[in-house]
């Protein structure tokens, strides 16, 4: 469930953020941005703090298992690649609350990147048996 209100909220943040440096009124831009910084703080952070919380306790209980299983390196990969997307679309958010009309720019970009990242984490975790030789 973590993940879940995790990817979709952090999504909704890089698409308002997006939606702010679009806006011509640079107030209603800002507001905008204020609201993506506050469901980034509110929201999505949590949301993921609870999932690497539980991936990290998961991983911890069979941590040996899970280094020996191949699909479970790129499942890995792609998961890695969503946190560090998280934190820049979160900083883009925190810049363009801040005023930063340039900030919010490539977020809708990121944001694309992130959901085909987690897009791939879950491919490796449904199809592991048919992705190992």
């Amino acid at each position: 469930m973590a993940n879940l209100i995790w990817i979709g909220s952090i999504a909704c943040v890089g698409w308002l953020t997006a939606a702010a440096a679009r806006q011509e009124d640079a107030g209603r831009g800002r507001v905008v941005a204020e609201m993506a910084y506050g469901l980034y703080r509110r929201v999505a952070v949590p949301a993921f703090i609870a999932s690497f919380l539980c991936g990290g306790l998961r991983l911890a209980l069979d941590a040996g298992t899970y280094m020996r299983l191949h699909w479970f390196h790129g499942k890995l990969t792609f998961a890695l690649v969503v946190i560090a997307l998280h934190h820049v679309i979160g900083g883009k958010a925190r810049r363009a609350a801040s005023g930063s009309m340039q900030a919010g720019k490539s977020s809708a970009i990121l944001v694309g990147a992130l959901l085909a990242c987690a897009f791939g984490s879950v491919v490796f975790v449904i199809f592991k048996t048919q992705l190992v030789p």
